[in-house]
């Protein structure tokens, strides 16, 4: 399953560098539950583009210490460390926790927190 983790990850942090809210929205699924670094709970990909768009703004992330729990063979959760770094910041850790699952489109995520440290 690393691999499709990977992927989602890969392709996350590059939407997010682009600031494109909505490439982000099209990696969840559609009953996807999402809660950022503020507010509260989002739905499905437009919640998530939703969420993107009313925080925007360019910036990398780099993702480390990501650890897999797979959870059958059409699940597996994601917990990481991200580094983000706005243009010209220093970078901030933010802490994520994700659910992906395959879905008939491919792996997808389902569920995703995360939350900057303190």
């Amino acid at each position: 399953m690393m691999t499709e983790v990977d992927s989602i990850l890969r392709r996350w942090a590059d939407a997010f560098g682009r600031g494109d809210g909505q490439a982000i929205g099209a990696l969840y699924t559609e009953d996807a539950i999402f809660i950022g670094g503020v507010g509260g709970p989002h739905l499905g990909p437009s919640g998530v583009t939703s969420y993107f768009a009313a925080h925007p703004g360019k910036a990398t992330i780099a993702f480390r210490d990501v650890v897999e729990r797979p959870r059958g063979a059409d699940a597996v959760v994601v917990a990481m460390t991200g580094a983000i770094t706005a243009a010209g910041g220093e970078p901030r850790d933010f802490r994520f926790l994700q659910l992906h699952v395959r879905t008939p489109d491919g792996w997808r995520i389902a569920a995703h927190h995360g939350s900057h440290s303190l």
